[in-house]
C-alpha cells in the first residue's frame, strides 16, 4: 500500500534541513522534487505522483507563507483539502514558540528585501482588507487551527505535531525516535547536523534595510528609492557572511508587541497543550 507523506512546515523550523539533510537519505522511498510540488499544489499543473512505496512531499509552503498569512489562509485550506485526496496521506506539522516564530519571520522578510520596521511589517494598517492584500497575518501562526483541519481531513492518527524547540535541544536523538515513528530507513552516522539557513546579524540588519531601499526585490511589501540591478543579490550575499554581534531571541519585540502576541495565542495554545499532550510551558510558548 502508498503512503503518502506530507512535511508542510511550518517556516522557520528547520524544513529546509530536512528537505536536504535528511529525506533525500531516506532508503526505499520517493522524495517528491520542490519544483514538481510547487507546481501541482501553488499553479494547478497537472504532475503524476509515483504511485508505490513511500512518497515524501516536504516544503515549508504547503502550510501557507510567513509573509502572505497564507493568502488570507485561502491556500492553507485548499492545499489540506488536496492532500485529504492523497491515497494514504500523514500530515507532518512542526511548530515553535511564536515569540520567536515572528521575530525570526521578520528578519527573513529584511532578508528577502523587506525595509518596513517590524511594527509596521506585523499591522501593515494602511491596508484593512487582509483578504486583499498578501501581507504578515497573526492568524496564520495559530497552529491550532491547522492542526484541527488536518486531524478533521485526514484523521487524529495520520497528523504528527513536533516542537522545533525538541528537535533543537537534541537533534540525534529527535532524529532516531522521528525514523522510528515514521519507519524509515537511514544511516544516522551520515547526518550533517549544522545549520543551513542564517539569520542576518545586528550589522547585517541594519545595512540590508539601507540597500533594499535601492532595490524592487524580493517582497511587495516594502519601498524602494531606485531599483539598482543585482544589488539585491550582492548585498544579501556578502550580508550573509557577517556574524557578528548576532540577534537574540525576541530582542526585537517590545513589550506592546509580546503582549499582543500572548493575546493572539494564549488560548489556541492551551487548547494544544491540552488536547494533543504537547509540553508548551517547557518553552515558554505563549499561554
Amino acid at each position: 500500500m502508498i503512503t503518502n507523506i506530507f512535511h508542510i512546515g511550518y517556516h522557520k523550523t528547520a524544513t529546509t534541513w530536512f528537505q536536504k539533510r535528511f529525506y533525500s537519505l531516506v532508503e526505499g522511498v520517493n522524495f517528491i522534487e520542490r519544483e514538481n510540488i510547487r507546481a501541482f499544489f501553488y499553479e494547478n499543473e497537472e504532475v503524476i505522483f509515483p504511485n508505490s512505496n513511500i512518497n515524501i512531499f516536504c516544503d515549508e509552503e504547503l502550510s501557507g507563507n510567513i509573509h502572505n498569512g497564507g493568502l488570507s489562509g485561502f491556500l492553507s485550506r485548499d492545499v489540506a483539502k488536496q492532500i485529504s485526496q492523497f491515497e494514504n496521506p500523514k500530515a507532518i506539522i512542526f511548530i515553535r514558540n511564536q515569540f520567536d516564530m515572528i521575530q525570526s519571520s521578520y528578519l527573513q522578510y529584511i532578508k528577502e528585501g523587506g525595509n518596513y520596521s517590524i511594527d509596521k511589517y506585523l499591522h501593515h494598517k494602511m491596508y484593512i482588507r487582509s483578504n486583499r492584500t498578501a501581507l504578515f497575518s497573526f492568524k496564520h501562526l495559530n497552529y491550532y487551527n491547522l492542526i484541527k483541519q488536518y486531524q478533521e481531513l485526514i484523521g487524529k492518527e495520520n497528523v504528527f505535531v513536533y516542537l522545533f524547540e525538541d528537535f533543537v535541544n537534541n537533534q540525534k536523538n529527535f532524529i532516531e525516535s522521528f525514523i522510528e515513528t515514521h519507519k524509515l530507513e537511514t544511516d544516522t552516522s551520515n547526518l550533517d547536523f549544522s545549520r543551513i539557513n542564517y539569520s542576518y546579524s545586528k550589522i547585517s540588519y541594519f545595512i540590508a534595510r539601507i540597500f533594499n531601499a535601492f532595490s524592487r526585490k524580493n517582497v511587495l511589501f516594502k519601498y524602494y528609492i531606485i531599483h539598482i540591478p543585482k544589488l539585491y543579490e550582492i548585498s544579501r550575499e556578502l550580508l550573509s557572511r557577517i556574524s557578528l554581534f548576532p540577534i537574540k531571541q525576541q530582542v526585537m519585540l517590545d513589550h506592546k508587541i509580546k503582549a499582543e502576541i500572548l493575546e493572539n495565542y494564549q488560548q489556541s495554545n492551551s487548547k494544544l497543550e491540552m488536547e494533543m499532550g504537547l509540553d508548551l510551558r517547557k518553552y515558554n510558548y505563549p499561554i
